[in-house]
């Protein structure tokens, strides 16, 4: 059964949607879909869908919603899928619905690996605000990036066996080519050696940059930093490995101060993509 058939019998208990201390915000989110104004109803939902403390079950339910029909967003099964999924977790009026259409989806993809509820290494997505209406959530098999009415979403697989370090977020202020606030993300995994019994670990390193509503990847090390044991190292500082910063010239640029092989190169201008 599609969601959309779905939407005309639920919409008719506006009422029953929210708890008393979230009523007006969502509903507010609800009332714009009735009344046609779909891309609002998307920019009240989506934050109190996303956020990583309390996702609102109701909200994930009509943000699913318009996933799924493609109203006031770009369509995304996978997301609408995984929204319904989060969504059927929590007690609420329409968490049986909610159930009963993940299921659907589920049996149409044929493929359940994508269609969960988005999550960073067993918790919450991480998640970072860059400004008003700009902000980006990292899941184990997704990154979305909202900016104001524009949301892009890239699906990812993070390597078999890798241990993820939390997502290091690192804004610079460059006066080259353009005075501008660059937005960079760094990615730190280990990776053992042998999936059993390791005898050793490798640190790798991904840096990429957020423009717009755009993510972009940079580059790479796979080989930063290399420990002996069965145990995965522990990692406080990643400045020992990795440097950002604004050179003399007013560019940003990154310096692998612990790779096998240091380096130091400037980071390309990406405001135009």
């Amino acid at each position: 059964m599609r969601v959309v058939t779905c939407a005309c019998c639920v919409l008719v208990s506006i009422a029953l949607a929210t708890p008393a201390t979230a009523q007006s915000t969502t509903e507010d989110g609800i009332r714009a879909m009735v009344g046609g104004d779909y891309a609002a109803a998307a920019r009240i939902l989506k934050p109190l869908a996303d956020v990583t403390a309390r996702p609102d079950p109701v909200a994930q339910f009509f943000l699913a919603i318009l996933y799924e029909t493609g109203q006031g967003v770009r369509a995304d099964m996978l997301r609408a899928c995984g929204l319904f999924v989060a969504s059927s977790e929590q007690p609420h009026p329409f968490a049986e619905q909610s159930g009963a259409i993940a299921a659907g989806l589920r049996a149409q993809f044929g493929d359940g690996r994508f269609c969960v509820p988005d999550k960073w290494q067993g918790g919450p997505p991480q998640s970072f605000t860059l400004g008003p209406g700009h902000r980006v959530v990292f899941a184990d098999t997704s990154i979305t990036v909202t900016h104001g009415d524009k949301e892009e979403r890239m699906m990812h697989m993070l390597p078999p066996g890798a241990a993820v370090l939390p997502i290091q977020h690192t804004p610079l202020t460059v006066t080259k080519p353009v005075a501008a606030r660059r937005d960079f993300f760094q990615w730190f995994y280990w990776m053992p050696d042998r999936p059993l019994n390791p005898t050793s670990w490798t640190l790798n390193w991904m840096l990429s940059e957020v423009a717009g509503e755009v993510w972009i990847g940079l580059a790479g090390e796979e080989s930063l930093f290399v420990v002996k044991g069965s145990t995965r190292p522990e990692l406080d500082d990643v400045s020992k490995f990795i440097r950002l910063q604004v050179n003399a010239n007013g560019e940003a640029e990154f310096t692998t101060v612990g790779a096998t092989s240091p380096r130091t190169d400037v980071i390309p201008w990406q405001g135009g993509r």
